[in-house]
């Protein structure tokens, strides 16, 4: 069987865009996200043990993004304006790994 061009092609364009620990914020952005038809999926984060004891860690909600959608994902942002506060900027390149 003859292979396709693109067999050997990965491609790896998400990014980690910000993170939250509020629900209502999530679900703010959330929103927003879908309603410019930003595609993006969450990876939730559980504090660590020491966190959870000591400093009454939350579970951080990590939004990636495709980055080819950097620019619109911004805006989405900017047009929030007061929960930006609440958010964490992250813009770093995503280290989600599937098992093959």
């Amino acid at each position: 069987m003859e292979q396709s061009l693109y067999t050997k092609v990965k491609v790896n364009n998400e990014m980690d865009f910000c993170s939250v620990t509020e629900p209502d914020v999530k679900t703010m952005l959330e929103k927003a996200f879908m309603k410019a038809r930003v595609s993006y999926f969450l990876r939730w984060e559980k504090p660590g043990i020491f966190s959870r004891i000591f400093a009454g860690g939350k579970t951080r909600i990590v939004f990636c993004i495709n980055s080819a959608q950097l620019d619109t994902a911004d805006a989405v942002l900017k047009s929030l304006g007061d929960i930006e506060g609440d958010i964490k900027m992250l813009r770093t390149k995503s280290n989600n790994m599937i098992g093959f």
